[in-house]
């Protein structure tokens, strides 16, 4: 016998309360929004931010800038391939899949960071989306022409 009283109808019994109440919460899991990792660069002409989207689709993800707030915002869903008959057979369900979103701040609330808005560029590549936000020049002052009446 196995020292200790181990009893394999036990583990057994453990392994599978395991498996379906892991089941269960990843179906829960699945309708709240998740937050995907990301790694952000901070060069001198720019920010470059690498978000880990394995399995998005570029026409599933959303890139916008809130120039208030000094604030990235990446957002959208990744979904799980196959149809409804295959994804009943998911035994083990690890990736995160269904709706995300990101917010990274740039700069703080003081000093936030100088962006040249229509540069912001974003390309989705083997499962890492990276946006590129490029700085103004520390120099640089915005002058508005101001007609007069």
């Amino acid at each position: 016998m196995f020292g200790g009283g181990f009893d394999p109808s036990v583990l057994a019994t453990q392994f599978w309360n395991q498996f379906n109440h892991t089941e269960t919460n990843n179906k829960a899991a699945e309708s709240e929004d998740h937050t995907p990792d990301a790694d952000i660069f901070d060069t001198e002409i720019a920010f470059v931010i690498h978000v880990s989207l394995p399995g998005a689709k570029k026409e599933d993800v959303g890139v916008n800038w809130d120039a208030d707030k000094s604030e990235l915002s990446v957002a959208g869903v990744i979904y799980r391939p196959g149809d409804e008959e295959f994804l009943k057979a998911l035994a083990v369900n690890e990736r995160k899949v269904g709706a995300f979103e990101k917010k990274i701040r740039l700069g703080t609330r003081a000093t936030p960071a100088h962006i040249d808005i229509d540069g912001i560029t974003a390309k989705l590549e083997d499962g890492i989306l990276r946006v590129e936000v490029p700085k103004l020049d520390s120099g640089y002052v915005e002058i508005k022409k101001v007609d007069i009446e």
